[in-house]
């Protein structure tokens, strides 16, 4: 009997490089086109395959195997899919010759006379100074004239030049984190578990420290390429090799350049833009944690003992952090008892808030010299046990916290293991981290499922449509041996609007998570057709449980609990988000506020209105098909977005341009204008709105 190809027999083989354990499988496999594809694909997104330092022995027994591979397609009648295996086997080797040439301009560099172990203490105590110098422009730019302009996303730096402090500050970490990376690969850092493990560390000199400032070059450059080939093997976007170059290339010695777009699916787009959403949606919710007193007497600090949320916090971020959780997925975490990786969310918020509270008391001097923390593990244990994590919670939370090979930032896991046993706290990381993105960031890499809370939101999404005097229900129901969920269904005008809900984590910046994210979406798009299919094929569902809906135009929409929303056309399947809807019924008009201390955010003045959400005075079925098509937030980041070339040296002669999304400065006239674009009544100057596109 035949079967499918299964993925893990596929794997097997891939890290063994067993041409026998593939072609066991492959004689008990139907192999169909879906087979084929799918053993392709396997073989395009290994990781294994992509040899990062130099071993002659092992490429030529991975070519060896990829050309099995590919003459096995062949003889089964596939040579399409036969010249893909080859055309990856010539591009892995390129891809390994970019990284081993990253690591030979390493070694000629005065770093490379530097032991491994000096070149990371060295390049941590850079990295503590910058950030310092950074925070001082910061602070320098936000207090020149008095006025914080939110619309301006970038700050002056020394000689006029416009840079993003938050993409400076990201940068030093990515490359920081690159380093650790690198020097890991090269000297066997990584333990069993893929979790890097630091020898002892000398102090650096200012020569050691001056030194390692061609090792953030390269090591951003190892970063950029990483990035560049995963979204290309992972995501299927451009990576061209170029020779026919510019002179302006050649005067800088470049002859050859590779060139690393986004892909041309809108996958990379619609990640960026909810990662920004999301990102603006914590920051205007600490803002309202900021303003209102009565969170600041709930705090208990860290100097004794302290239990855990709802009953106490340790700090102001500990709040916002365990708040906006629970609003983003639409349930209060302090009464969740559920585990998530072995932890509750109260215990994943307050581990990070112990950190995090660390960190931030170490940076308030601004002593570059304070901000690499140490701890042993019986302190770091005994401090989480004081503070909620009891039992052996306190050390569960120690190790998803700590760096390793799967990590995507120091962000997230900001604590870096020492062969003694003990840890490193990097300030520069832990202290500025948003708490509910580092969790659910962290729970994405963990592969740890959020879906079991989607009963809660559905809930949430019964109780919001509600509260605007919409009666939404849940309908389940079995046909033919099948079940029908229509998780949330109403009624509004001439539609029936069928919600399915889901709670999920986001993809963040990652190629790797992006590719999974896209699965979940190709997953939940069947799901939804399957539902659809249902209707027509079952039409007393709707006479039975839902008879007002019987003749209704239908709309199916995919809400999610995190802020992930895209453009769509009015027949198909539309994906918006729990926030964009809340919005949505709360107030027609959209613009900025002004905020204070003491009495938070201000009302909307009217002459700063930026677009109206209805177009009377109440809002219609029509305005709501609106903004599930064109969700003015999405609009917003979007028409204030530009692509980004960056290049950076690979070779000796070879250089890597990156393009990628930047956000620019926005003003209210500039989103009046992307609303009329779009479609929307616009304030100000009113504008007519023109047909979308």
């Amino acid at each position: 009997m035949k079967i499918e190809l299964s993925e893990t027999p596929v794997s097997e083989a891939l890290e063994k490089l067993s041409w026998q354990v593939l072609e066991d499988h492959l004689a008990d496999t139907a192999l169909t086109p879906q087979d084929v594809d799918k053993l392709v694909g396997l073989v395009r997104r290994s990781e294994v395959l992509v040899l990062k330092r130099l071993n002659t022995k092992k490429q030529m027994n991975r070519d060896k195997f990829l050309e099995q591979v590919a003459i096995h397609l062949d003889g089964e009648g596939y040579p399409k899919q036969a010249e893909l295996v080859r055309s990856h086997a010539v591009r892995l080797n390129e891809i390994d010759g970019v990284y081993q040439s990253i690591l030979g301009l390493l070694a000629k560099t005065a770093a490379a006379a530097l032991s491994p172990e000096l070149r990371v203490s060295a390049l941590l105590d850079r990295s503590n100074r910058e950030y310092t110098d950074l925070l001082k422009q910061m602070y320098e730019n936000s207090t020149a004239g008095g006025v914080l302009d939110l619309g301006k996303v970038t700050i002056r730096g020394e000689g006029g030049k416009e840079f993003s402090p938050e993409g400076a500050h990201e940068l030093l970490l990515t490359t920081l984190a690159s380093t650790l990376g690198m020097e890991a690969h090269i000297h066997g850092w990584y333990d069993d578990t893929g979790v890097l493990v630091l020898p002892p560390l000398p102090t650096p000199t200012d020569q050691d420290r001056f030194a390692v400032g061609s090792v953030q070059m390269l090591a951003a450059a190892w970063r950029h390429w990483q990035f560049s080939e995963r979204r290309h093997r992972y995501l299927d976007a451009p990576l061209d090799r170029k020779e026919d170059l510019d002179s302006a290339w050649a005067e800088h010695g470049v002859k050859r350049l590779w060139d690393s777009r986004p892909s041309d699916d809108y996958l990379e787009l619609y990640n960026y833009v909810a990662n920004a959403r999301l990102a603006e949606r914590l920051r205007q919710h600490w803002a309202t944690v900021l303003a209102d007193s009565r969170y600041e007497k709930e705090v208990s600090g860290t100097d004794s003992e302290v239990n855990l949320l709802p009953n106490q916090a340790i700090s102001l971020q500990e709040i916002h952090g365990a708040t906006a959780l629970s609003q983003l997925l639409s349930g209060e975490i302090a009464d969740d008892q559920s585990e998530y990786a072995g932890l509750t969310l109260a215990e994943w918020v307050r581990g990070y808030s112990v950190l995090q509270d660390v960190a931030d008391k170490a940076l308030q001097p601004r002593d570059p010299k304070r901000l690499t923390i140490g701890f042993s593990n019986a302190e770091l244990l005994e401090l989480l046990q004081r503070l909620g994590l009891q039992g052996g919670k306190a050390q569960v939370f120690i190790e998803h916290a700590t760096y390793r090979k799967a990590s995507r930032d120091l962000f997230d896991q900001p604590l870096i293991k020492l062969q003694d046993g003990g840890y490193l706290l990097l300030a520069i990381s832990a202290a500025t981290s948003s708490i509910p993105n580092i969790i659910l960031s962290t729970l994405g890499m963990l592969e740890v499922n959020l879906d079991g809370r989607g009963k809660r939101f559905e809930k949430s999404m019964i109780a919001l449509l509600g509260k605007h005097g919409i009666k939404a229900k849940n309908i389940i129901c079995d046909r033919e041996g099948e079940t029908y969920d229509y998780d949330v269904a109403f009624v509004w005008g001439d539609y029936l609007f069928l919600f399915e809900c889901k709670s999920r984590g986001l993809a963040g910046g990652d190629p790797v998570r992006a590719y999974f994210f896209s699965l979940g979406i190709r997953k939940v798009v069947k799901q939804v057709s399957r539902l659809a299919e249902g209707l027509k094929r079952y039409p007393d569902i709707l006479s039975t449980y839902m008879p007002e809906a019987v003749g209704k135009q239908v709309v199916h929409c995919v809400v999610n609990s995190l802020p992930y929303a895209t453009f769509t056309d009015q027949d198909t399947f539309h994906f918006a988000d729990e926030g964009g809807i809340a919005r949505f019924f709360q107030q027609s008009e959209i613009g900025p506020r002004g905020f204070s201390l003491g009495a938070g955010f201000s009302a909307i003045d009217p002459a700063s209105v930026v677009l109206f959400l209805w177009d009377g005075d109440k809002p219609t079925p029509e305005d709501f098909l609106r903004h599930l098509r064109t969700p003015f937030q999405v609009i917003n980041v979007v028409s204030h977005l530009k692509l980004m070339p960056v290049q950076i040296p690979v070779g000796e002669d070879e250089a890597l341009q990156v393009v990628d999304f930047l956000p620019t400065n926005w003003t209210v006239d500039s989103q009046r204008e992307a609303a009329r674009q779009a479609g929307y009544r616009t304030g100000g100057d009113p504008a007519p709105a023109v047909p979308p596109t």
